[in-house]
């Protein structure tokens, strides 16, 4: 008696390399997607410290300050005071020529205005004066907060005598003999008096 072994179904088993092929395709679908999410994920996340470690406009704006006032005190280095000193005055001794402007107004890292004189308004400062100031206007509630939080290098040997909060409804003075309020302006206080629309204005010997 002839013994027979199991032959083999010899045709193409279509629905296995089907499979076959379908799964090897899904994995690299897969892992094409796992790398692309990894790379989108990596480069968010230098965004991310990218934006974060750059210095935003109110930090320089606030360090451009000490330099309007290195470069005034710079020009009357030699004079008694800072009589006729204002914005106008500066832009006739091409001092400000390097600092921004917008329409012919000097203005900030911020886009805001810039005075410079004597009081809130950038008055011409008057004979026998040793003081001038440096005034932002146009500040929003943050732009305010940020500015005159900003703690300046080397705050004495420039000269700084103290800091005015102009809010929309109340202001003041911070000076570094004070009891209250006193110098330097932390970011609650700041807050307790800016708004939208507010001024800060740094007081210069």
């Amino acid at each position: 008696m002839v013994s027979y072994g199991y032959l083999r179904d010899a045709r193409p088993n279509y629905y296995g390399n089907g499979y076959v092929k379908m799964a090897s395709l899904l994995k690299k679908v897969i892992n094409t997607k796992t790398v692309t999410i990894i790379i989108s994920l990596l480069l968010m996340i230098m965004v991310c410290l990218w934006w974060y470690s750059r210095p935003n406009r109110a930090t320089i704006a606030a360090a451009e300050v000490a330099t309007i006032a290195k470069d005034i005190q710079k020009l009357y280095a030699q004079k008694a005071n800072y009589w006729m000193l204002n914005t106008e005055s500066l832009k006739s001794n091409d001092i400000l020529t390097e600092y921004r402007y917008k329409d012919k107004q000097l203005i900030n890292a911020l886009g805001k205005p810039i005075l410079i004189g004597k009081g809130e308004n950038g008055d011409v400062v008057m004979p026998g004066e040793k003081s001038f100031d440096v005034v932002y206007t146009d500040l929003s509630m943050v732009e305010c907060v940020n500015v005159a939080s900003y703690q300046l290098e080397q705050q004495e040997t420039l000269g700084l005598l103290q800091i005015t909060i102009i809010g929309p409804e109340k202001s003041r003075i911070f000076e570094w003999s004070a009891t209250d309020y006193a110098l330097p302006i932390s970011r609650p206080e700041a807050k307790l008096f800016c708004g939208n629309n507010s001024k800060v204005v740094w007081t210069f010997e």
